[in-house]
């Protein structure tokens, strides 16, 4: 407990209670899935209530390490990450016509891009903080990214990228290089998307839902049905009629569509400005970092999460096209929130600087 008072208290407690939030939304949206699945209600629950019993702690024990041990160790931690990626392409579960998941222990299903995400943003930081091995955190990188998009996975490669081009950003490279960078990352998506026909469909159908009510579009329609019938105040907590078997993993990738439509749109908002405060108090604790390898790291990861709570709220919104990418913190399911528990563990750590140094 006394090294618990150490880290900074504002963004610990965002962090638990954003995930506690998440487990009471889960509870409420998932009993229905579960029951169809299962033939138990609570079966997701109880799998859930794991998950969160596990990440707290996790997140708690990663803040009590010095953050310069992500510096010394990055590189093994990517060559695990990308060798669990390679297994994963050939021996994961498919679900969905996707092959995101690796089964360990015939129990546990992994979802590596999530750790990829960390591992590219760490990489990069060690290249530029020591000033050499760009070529390595390039190569590494690049085919996590691609082994990502192989599963298939765009939304997650895109993610990938994006913590990469913060951790740049910190790093005040020169903006030509940095626009260069841009622009050949948004061509290369460019000619991805029009040389894959399921994006092109996406495309279309995220563009007009309607004109395939019942397949393509089926799940952006009945997200807005459910965003829509919150209306000001909700229709209460486990009063949703849409995760009545309407909307598809309506606690997962779809959850924040639920809470709109049991919390309304004050609650949904609430639920957004914790999201707003954590970024915020993050931000401000790397701002305030004199020491660039904390600083990178820290703008790196919260880019991540930034990127993945828009790309979550934009695609159940209709404002991005549909991309399996979870609300960090709040969906069901254990990579996602284990992750997110590292990288708020990160964050934590970092916050404890002066008493490191």
């Amino acid at each position: 407990m006394k090294n618990i008072s150490k880290v900074d208290q504002p963004l610990m407690t965002l962090s638990i209670a954003i995930i506690l939030l998440g487990f009471v939304f889960v509870s409420s949206a998932s009993w229905s899935e579960s029951y169809h699945y299962t033939e138990s209600a609570w079966t997701f629950i109880w799998k859930q209530a794991l998950y969160v019993s596990f990440g707290i702690p996790l997140m708690l024990t990663v803040s009590f390490s010095h953050f310069k041990w992500w510096q010394k160790y990055t590189l093994p931690i990517a060559v695990v990450v990308l060798v669990l990626l390679i297994i994963n392409a050939k021996y994961g579960v498919v679900v969905g016509g996707a092959r995101r998941w690796l089964n360990i222990f015939g129990f546990i299903n992994l979802q590596v891009s999530e750790f990829a995400k960390i591992s590219s943003v760490l990489l990069f930081t060690k290249a530029f903080f020591e000033k050499r091995g760009f070529w390595l955190a390039i190569l590494i990188s690049s085919a996590m990214m691609l082994l990502t998009l192989k599963q298939p996975d765009l939304g997650s490669c895109l993610i990938i990228a994006t913590g990469i081009f913060f951790v740049i950003l910190a790093a005040n490279v020169n903006l030509w290089f940095i626009g260069l960078g841009v622009g050949a990352g948004a061509s290369a998506v460019i000619i991805h998307i029009l040389n894959t026909p399921y994006q092109l469909a996406r495309i279309k159908y995220w563009l007009d839902p309607n004109s395939d009510p019942l397949g393509s579009g089926y799940n952006l329609i009945q997200s807005q049905y459910a965003i829509g019938a919150g209306q000001l105040w909700g229709q209460g907590l486990g009063g949703s009629l849409q995760k009545l078997g309407a909307l598809p993993v309506s606690h997962a990738d779809f959850i924040f569509s639920i809470i709109c439509e049991e919390m309304g749109f004050l609650g949904s908002t609430a639920v957004l400005l914790l999201f707003f405060l954590w970024i915020l108090r993050a931000l401000q604790i790397c701002h305030s970092m004199p020491d660039n390898f904390a600083r990178m790291m820290g703008i790196g990861l919260i880019g991540l999460m930034a990127v993945q709570i828009i790309t979550n709220i934009g695609v159940v919104t209709g404002l991005l096209p549909i991309t399996g990418v979870t609300l960090p913190f709040v969906s069901y399911g254990g990579s996602s929130l284990i992750s997110s528990c590292i990288i708020a563990g990160i964050l934590l750590n970092v916050s404890r600087f002066k008493e490191w140094e």
